[in-house]
Order: structure tokens, then C-alpha cells, then sequence
């Protein structure tokens, strides 16, 4: 019998190829390359080193790495952090997207090296009005340099405190009834409140509860300046000046004036200055022990706010540069003499009454107030005082006192609970 080799072959094929199919099958489509090792890196740097979002907006930073001759390693990879996520968050290509105000590092890193740029996170620019919780008339602002956490105070008692840069204020309770005109905190915890007949607060926790203290004054207290925990002033009506070296445990009352002082200001714990009406100021190289009234005086209208700068400025002689404001846009600011200091009259404008001064720097300061038409103001000046150029602070009240924690953060607060805020400087 014959069998025909061809019915046999093509099925013996058939199994070989579906051998070989099943057998490729089996083996890997390509094998991954892979990454070529990050060689020995010199640095990382991080471009632009800074920038400035509104909240909302986004923006793209770029990570360099360098190997150790200079040259450009062009398949580095980075881990992206930020310092501050709760302002702005940014994923592993360097996007930025700005969440609230605050600023922070976005840092890039790669073999043992990295670099960082500054993000600052605004909520709008110029100025604008945040919710203060009240209608109190406000009449005084601080916050600490965290930028984070300020208090308010006004009439009927009224503290308002915030943790969040001002984006929403909460009431404390003050335990006072009499109307509050200024505080200062010389930490997290540590804080006062001065206001009408003699009233002194001091809380020890941040105003989670507030306790009076006996200052051995009756007047209405105007202002407080605490230089350290443990040193500290309060001016007021009829030329008061209490002072403490033992954190308010004791007060020592001295009246270098018939005129009433409305602020105080001192560079450290030995050079200060208070100013009042009839355009009187005094000065104390003492700590506040004794007191010297500058003659001849330089005008006749009334001083409401001084302040010290706490360094130097380089025209200044050994003890610090202080500027001053008051009515009819009287700005008197201390200046060099070959041998001494000495107060020269400047003026914002006439038809400007300023009630609060504060310099975040030596060139660049804020005046708030009231024009003519008693509508709201807001004064700036970059050249230390000697002119000003008018901000629109978006509010028809009268403005009472003004806080800045550098050139760019600043607080206002005013009249019927009135709180401004920006963090661009005032500038649109």
C-alpha cells in the first residue's frame, strides 16, 4: 500500500509554525532602554527666581542641572516641592498653580542638589476690603511678621483676630466694655490692648481670652509699643507715659506734657519717641526713665501717629530714623544734621488729616486718614517721607490706623469695621 507523502507534510508544517507562533508569543515585543545614569551633577538652579500670582493663575518654572564641567544635563529629572501648599501647589513639571495668598519656595531637586525661586500668591492687586465681622468702629491693626495672624481693635471693647492673613477675622472676647485704640503683640501668644479710662488688656495665649490689668493710669489710653516681652510703653490723654520692664507686672507713670500723646515708637529699648497734639514731641534716650520735649517746635497741628525705624537709615546719625503725621498733612520726619538729629516739617497736602503712619522700610511708608470730604485715605511714599502719591483705598470711611509687615503686606482699618488689606503695596 502507497501513502502519498504530500497529505502528511503540510500538517507536520502546520505544527511547527504554530510551535513557533506560541514560542514568539512567549518573548517580550522589545526590551525598555534603560535611563542613562545621572552623572556626578555641580548644581541645579531654578528660573525665574522669583514671581508674583493672583490667585487662581498659574505659571511654569524651569529646573537647569549641571554636571561637574558645566555642561548642561539635558535628561535630569526633578522632584518638585512647595513650602507653603496651602498658597500655592506645583506638580512634577514645575507647574504652579497659585491657590491663596501667602508665598513660599517651589523647590526642584536632583542628585543631591537643588535650587529654589520665591512665590508670592496676592488676592487681587491695590487695595480692597476684607470681612471684618463687625461695625465697631476700628481703631487699631497689628500683625505679627508671619504675615498670618493680626488683631483688630475698636469701640465697645471689640478685638477681632485672624489666622489667615485677614481672608476671614473672628471676634475675641475682651472683657471690656470702654472703647480700644491700640494693640501690639510681641508674639504668637503674647499681646496688649490699651484703651479709654486706663484700660490695659494683656492676653498670653492669642487672645483666646483677654484679662485687664492695672496701669496705674485713669486717662484714655492712646497707643502701646512693646519693645521686648518684658518692655514696653503706653501714651495717652493729658501727656501720660506709662512704662514696664517686668512685663506689666508694675507701670511707671510719668507726664513730661499737659498735651494729650497719641503714639509712641521705639527703635530697641533705649531710643523712642512719642508725639500728641499742639504738635509736641518728645523724646527718651532712656528707655522712657526720662523725657525731652523738642524746641523749637516745628507746628502747631496735631501729631496723631510717629514711627521708629527699627534700623538705621544711612543718613541717619547712630539712632535710628522716625517720621510722624497728623493734621493739615503736617509729615515732620527726623533728619541728619552734621552733628545730631533733628525734626524738619514736611507736608502731605493740607486738605489731608492723617491719623496712622507706618514705614516697612526706610524709603517706603504709608499714611492713612481722611480728606477734606472726610472720605478715606491711603498716602505712599518711596523716598522716606519727602513725597507722596495717593492710593485708592476702595472705601468711603474714614481710615484710623495702618500696619505693614514689609513693603508689599499691609492692613488698614477704620471707621463702622472697615479692615483693608494688600499685598501688592497699594499698587494697582
Amino acid at each position: 500500500m502507497h501513502v502519498r507523502s504530500s497529505s502528511i507534510l503540510p500538517c507536520a508544517a502546520l505544527a511547527l509554525l504554530t510551535w513557533l507562533a506560541a514560542g514568539c508569543a512567549n518573548q517580550p515585543a522589545s526590551v525598555p532602554t534603560a535611563p542613562a545614569p545621572l552623572p556626578p551633577l555641580s548644581k541645579v538652579t531654578v528660573s525665574p527666581a522669583t514671581d508674583t500670582l493672583v490667585a487662581g493663575q498659574s505659571a511654569v518654572f524651569t529646573a537647569t542641572a549641571l554636571d561637574t564641567l558645566g555642561a548642561v544635563v539635558g535628561y535630569a529629572t526633578f522632584v518638585w516641592t512647595s513650602t507653603n501648599p496651602a498658597a500655592f501647589a506645583v506638580d512634577g513639571h514645575g507647574n504652579v498653580q497659585a491657590l491663596a495668598e501667602g508665598s513660599g519656595l517651589v523647590v526642584a531637586s536632583a542628585g543631591g542638589f537643588s535650587d529654589s525661586a520665591t512665590v508670592a500668591v496676592i488676592v487681587q492687586r491695590g487695595w480692597y476690603m476684607q470681612t471684618s465681622q463687625t461695625s465697631n468702629d476700628l481703631n487699631g491693626v497689628f500683625f505679627l511678621p508671619d504675615r498670618t495672624h493680626g488683631w483688630a481693635v475698636g469701640s465697645a471693647g471689640r478685638i477681632v483676630a485672624t489666622t489667615n492673613a485677614g481672608a476671614s477675622w473672628s471676634q475675641q472676647v475682651s472683657n471690656s466694655g470702654f472703647n480700644l485704640n491700640a494693640v501690639w503683640f510681641t508674639g504668637p501668644d503674647s499681646g496688649w490692648v490699651v484703651g479709654a479710662a486706663g484700660a490695659v488688656l494683656r492676653t498670653v495665649n492669642g487672645g483666646m481670652t483677654w484679662t485687664q490689668v492695672t496701669s496705674n493710669a485713669g486717662e484714655n489710653l492712646l497707643d502701646v509699643w512693646f519693645a521686648t516681652r518684658d518692655t514696653g510703653w503706653v501714651v495717652g490723654a493729658n501727656g501720660v507715659v506709662l512704662r514696664t520692664f517686668d512685663r506689666g507686672a508694675t507701670w511707671q507713670r510719668k507726664t513730661p506734657t499737659s498735651f494729650d500723646l497719641q503714639s509712641v515708637s521705639f527703635a530697641g529699648t533705649r531710643d523712642g519717641w512719642a508725639v500728641g497734639n499742639g504738635g509736641v514731641i518728645l523724646g527718651t534716650h532712656d528707655r522712657g526713665i526720662s523725657w525731652y520735649i523738642v524746641q523749637p517746635s516745628i507746628t502747631a497741628q496735631a501729631l496723631n501717629a510717629v514711627w521708629r525705624s527699627a534700623t538705621p537709615a544711612p543718613w541717619a546719625v547712630g539712632d535710628g530714623t522716625a517720621w510722624a503725621a497728623g493734621q493739615s498733612g503736617a509729615t515732620p520726619r527726623a533728619v541728619a544734621t552734621a552733628d545730631s538729629l533733628m525734626w524738619e516739617l514736611d507736608n502731605a497736602g493740607a486738605s489731608n488729616n492723617l491719623l496712622g503712619v507706618c514705614y516697612p522700610s526706610d524709603r517706603i511708608g504709608y499714611a492713612v486718614g481722611y480728606n477734606s470730604g472726610g472720605v478715606g485715605l491711603v498716602l505712599r511714599t518711596d523716598d522716606g517721607g519727602v513725597t507722596w502719591q495717593t492710593q485708592s483705598p476702595n472705601t468711603q470711611f474714614r481710615l484710623k490706623d495702618v500696619f505693614f509687615t514689609d513693603p508689599l503686606n499691609g492692613w488698614a482699618v477704620g471707621r463702622n469695621g472697615t479692615i483693608l488689606h494688600t499685598s501688592s503695596g497699594g499698587l494697582p
